[in-house]
C-alpha cells in the first residue's frame, strides 16, 4: 500500500519471507519463522527500467489529456473524459527515476484540459486503451496556435 502525504502518493515496496522447517520423514513442522526485509536499490532500478519502452511488457507509451474535473482515484483505469492522446516523444530511466515526455502539437489536445494520464502495457492510439499508470488533475487551456510538452517524472522509492 502506498503512503500518502499532502495528497501525494509515495510507493513503498515491502518484502516478507516465511521459513517453514519440517521433519523429512513425518512432514511435521519443526519451526516457522517470519522475516521482513528491505528492497534493494537494484530492484527499484529494475522496476523503473520495466516501465521504459523496449525494456519489457509494461512499457509506458502514451500520454493523454481530458476534460473531466472529478478527483483521481487509485482505482481509475481511464481518464474521466479523454479527448486526445499522443505517443511519448521520449522515455528514460536513470536509476529508480523514470522520465517520460509527451508532445502535443498544434492540432493535438486543444481545449480546456482538466486531467492528464500516462498509459502503458496494451496502450494504443485509441482512447481509454492500455493500463493507466497515473492520473493527475490539471488546469491548462491549449489552442491550435500552441504546443504543449508534458514531462512526467516517476520515482520508485
Amino acid at each position: 500500500m502506498g503512503l500518502w502525504h499532502m495528497g501525494i502518493e509515495y510507493i513503498s515496496i515491502k518484502g516478507h519471507h516465511t521459513f517453514i522447517k519440517r521433519n523429512a520423514e513425518t512432514g511435521k513442522i519443526i519451526s516457522k519463522n517470519e522475516y521482513d526485509n528491505l528492497i534493494c536499490t537494484a530492484c527499484k532500478n529494475m522496476i523503473a527500467a520495466e516501465l521504459v519502452a523496449g525494456a519489457g511488457s509494461h512499457d509506458i507509451t502514451y500520454g493523454a489529456v481530458g476534460t473531466n474535473v472529478a478527483a483521481p482515484s487509485a482505482a481509475d483505469t481511464t481518464l474521466g473524459t479523454e479527448i486526445d492522446r499522443v505517443a511519448l516523444s521520449s522515455i528514460s530511466a536513470t536509476g529508480a527515476v523514470v522520465t517520460a515526455r509527451a508532445y502535443f502539437g498544434p492540432a493535438d489536445g486543444n481545449g480546456v484540459l482538466k486531467e492528464y494520464g500516462l498509459f502503458g502495457a496494451a496502450a494504443t492510439a485509441a482512447a481509454d486503451s492500455g493500463t493507466m499508470i497515473n492520473h493527475v488533475v490539471i488546469s491548462e487551456t491549449k489552442t491550435a496556435t500552441e504546443t504543449l510538452t508534458v514531462e512526467s517524472v516517476i520515482t520508485i522509492s
